[in-house]
């Protein structure tokens, strides 16, 4: 039996899941099927190819493509799949990969409870795309995001034109128990209250000019060695002089590198230093938006249809999945073959019940979680480059052992 290939690896969770929607289309027959159409653009992806004409120059000429099962089409085929296939069937396959794969949490994190990051991030559309509203001079589109920070991976996400709300579209994200982290943009008081009444809570920054009134002031929960960076910390209930309804919110503010941070909160369970971290950790969701423009070549729109973009969008949400569960599973991979002493002490520290002294230690989440992140949750443009110029090598361990140290 063959051995299998880093691209084999990546890909195979999504195929008992593309196959079963594949039997269920009353008819494909098609030079360019859902199964071709599909599995195409997802080593597109994976390989880096930043559009369809390259695509198609590789299924022709590249000998990794060919063996990966990249079939040759036309760029009017590829125009004519945009449109006829159902963006249902990708959203889909997306939730079936969510559903099916297990992703390592963060203990640190998971210890808080469940936290969503939230944003928008706008990409370039040509004037052509009548339906994408930007401005006068310009057309784009934007990207909703819900990204998990537990885990580290986009669970929902919404596509609009480039003027879409985005307040609008935390509300559809809205889940009972669930925390959600944003910036500036979130601001409303209506919203405030409607994720209450949703049983969720919030971290959302507030802008500097808002006035309010200090109803109390908190205890500052914060480490010794945080006073060297933060400066005028301050933890208090207020009333927002804005809001007609007069809801109390807790404020945390504070000055850190010159400026001002105010976050405002309804979780009244947690930290001082334990909101600043979490609202520290929304830059995870800009990075992703930078993993899908840059390293996933994002920017350039394979079609110019509203449906095919929102394909496009969910084609890079499954490839993001499959490359960290691909990622997660090289690491474990590793550990299993050489059974070293460290699995041993890892898996005993993980039963170990997690104290509220355990869950936020005094250096911070970001030095504690640095080499973490890095080493099982982050997908960074070095550790794509040898998994582009691996796929058809075989998954084996030195391979995984070439992955996990980059």
């Amino acid at each position: 039996m063959p051995q299998t290939n880093v691209y084999q690896a990546i890909v195979t969770p999504l195929l008992p899941l593309l196959r079963k929607e594949v039997t269920q289309l009353k008819a494909d027959d098609y030079s360019l099927s859902l199964y071709f159409f599909c599995m195409n653009l997802c080593y597109a992806i994976i390989a880096g190819i930043g559009s369809i004409r390259l695509l198609i120059t590789e299924a022709k000429t590249s000998q990794d493509a060919q063996e990966a099962g990249v079939t040759v089409a036309l760029s009017s085929q590829y125009s004519e799949a945009f449109c006829r296939y159902d963006p249902m069937i990708f959203k889909r396959l997306f939730f079936g990969l969510l559903d099916r794969l297990e992703f390592k949490g963060i203990p640190e994190i998971n210890a808080l409870g469940r936290f969503i990051l939230v944003d928008g991030s706008i990409f370039p559309a040509i004037k052509t795309m009548g339906w994408a509203s930007y401005k006068k001079t310009s057309k784009g589109i934007k990207l909703h995001l819900s990204f998990e920070l537990n885990r580290l991976i986009p669970v929902q996400f919404i596509s609009s034109d480039a003027n879409g709300s985005e307040k609008k579209a935390l509300q559809t994200f809205l889940e009972k128990g669930v925390t959600y982290i944003a910036d500036r943009g979130y601001i409303a008081f209506d919203l405030f209250e409607q994720i209450a009444e949703q049983s969720a809570f919030f971290i959302i920054r507030v802008k500097s000019n808002m006035d309010y009134t200090v109803q109390d002031a908190l205890n500052i929960h914060l480490p010794e060695k945080w006073h060297e960076h933060l400066d005028k910390v301050t933890d208090s209930h207020v009333i927002f002089k804005g809001d007609r309804r007069k809801k109390s919110y807790r404020l945390i503010t504070f000055e850190a590198l010159g400026e001002t941070y105010r976050i405002a909160t309804n979780r009244l369970d947690l930290k001082t230093h334990e909101i600043i971290m979490l609202y520290a950790y929304r830059w995870q969701v800009e990075l992703f938006f930078r993993c899908i423009k840059r390293c996933f070549n994002g920017l350039h729109l394979w079609t110019h249809d509203e449906k095919g973009i929102e394909i496009q969008f969910y084609l890079y949400m499954i490839v993001y999945l499959l490359l960290l569960n691909f990622k997660q599973r090289s690491h474990d991979r590793q550990h299993e073959i050489e059974n070293t002493e460290r699995v041993v002490v890892e898996k005993q520290v993980a039963k170990k019940p997690m104290d509220a002294s355990t869950r936020t230690p005094e250096c911070g989440m970001v030095t504690l979680l640095g080499n973490k992140l890095k080493g099982v949750w982050k997908i960074g443009i070095h550790w794509l480059k040898v998994v582009k110029n691996k796929l058809t090598s075989p998954w084996d361990i030195e391979t995984i052992k070439l992955l996990n140290s980059v």
